[in-house]
Parts: C-alpha cells; sequence; structure tokens
C-alpha cells in the first residue's frame, strides 16, 4: 500500500505534561469537518502515550477508510515532505508547506515520538557571490 496526499494543516498537540504527544497531518481542518464517521479525505496522526508504552502508534485515513495498528519502521523527515515506512511494505508520503517556526515544532515533536526511527535530510540552499 502507498498513500500518498498533500495537507494544508499540520497539528501538534501535547498532554499530561508531555506524556501524551500527537501530530496529525490532515486535508481538512477541524472546523471544516463535519464528522469523523463522514469522513472522505486522508489523513495522519502520529502519536506517543510515554506513560503506556515508548513505541509511537498511527492511524490515517486513505479518503476511503480509517487503518492503522502498524509499526513504524522509519520516518524521513524533509523540509516540505515526510515520507513513513511502516512495516508490511506500507509506505505514507505527506507534502505541506509549513513556516520555519512550524517546522521546528514538527521537528520536535517527531523527535521525541519517533527517535532513532527519524531521519532528517535538510538541504542548504548555498548562493554563491559573484566577484
Amino acid at each position: 500500500m502507498k498513500l500518498s496526499f498533500d495537507v494544508p494543516h499540520v497539528d501538534c498537540s501535547n498532554a499530561i505534561d508531555w506524556e501524551i504527544q500527537q501530530v496529525t497531518f490532515d486535508t481538512v481542518s477541524d472546523d471544516d469537518q463535519e464528522s469523523e464517521t463522514d469522513r472522505r479525505t486522508p489523513y495522519v496522526l502520529i502519536g506517543c502515550a510515554f506513560e503506556v508504552s515508548r513505541d509511537p502508534t498511527i492511524e490515517w485515513h486513505d479518503g476511503n477508510d480509517y487503518d492503522g495498528g502498524a509499526s513504524i519502521r522509519s520516518a524521513l523527515l524533509e523540509r516540505h515532505e515526510i515520507l513513513i515506512t511502516l512495516d508490511k511494505s506500507r509506505e505514507i508520503t505527506i507534502t505541506f508547506n509549513l513556516t520555519d517556526k512550524e517546522f521546528k515544532q514538527i521537528t520536535k515533536y517527531l523527535r521525541n515520538m519517533l527517535g532513532h526511527r527519524l531521519m532528517i535530510r535538510q538541504i542548504n540552499i548555498r548562493t554563491e557571490r559573484s566577484t
């Protein structure tokens, strides 16, 4: 299974003094979504309840149905994209457009939850000066 989509909404949240953390990549905002039972658009939620387990969980909607419970093997985070590799040959690619502040925030949350599973590829654009 390969799932790929673009999201305008990325949300980070935590509770109980950072014991519960999650990052949601969603194609619609909470205000625009009528009800989760009527959902017809993709989203991905990565979460971790540290008081229960150090293993992050993932759930998603592919535009047709909900799924989840897969193990996250790795995640490659780039400035405008994340590629999440799951068990059983499943991959999810999500593109987004975030401010620098928002990108730093999701990087912090994903590092906390995914640890060694997260790889960050930073592309530095170097401007050469003419003399």
